[in-house]
């Protein structure tokens, strides 16, 4: 066998590019959260009153659940792709050279 027609096995630098996105997407969506639950307070304290505060307060309560349901589903997301990705691939595979195959 010539050395063209070893399978040459690498890392997958794929899955580690999603697991660094992963890592990257937890600390932000927490300081959403943390904002989005100083809001509530502030408008269960009395903040702003009236039909606009009514208002702005559903939209308040809209959001962080939209972020409560989306962040942990974010998370899942990823889980899925890294559990779903090798550790190596062969020097060949897409998962070399994914950041290559997009629009240009």
């Amino acid at each position: 066998m010539s050395g063209e027609d070893e399978v040459v096995m690498v890392d997958n630098t794929y899955k580690d590019a999603v697991r660094s996105a992963r890592a990257a997407c937890v600390g932000p969506a927490s300081r959403l959260e943390d904002a989005l639950r100083a809001a509530r307070r502030a408008m269960d304290s009395g903040a702003w009153q009236g039909p606009m505060g009514e208002d702005f307060s559903g939209e308040l309560d809209t959001y962080r659940s939209k972020l409560t349901d989306a962040g942990p589903e974010a998370l899942d997301d990823f889980d899925r792709v890294i559990a779903g990705q090798p550790e190596r691939v062969e020097s060949t595979a897409w998962q070399v050279r994914w950041q290559r195959m997009g629009p240009r």
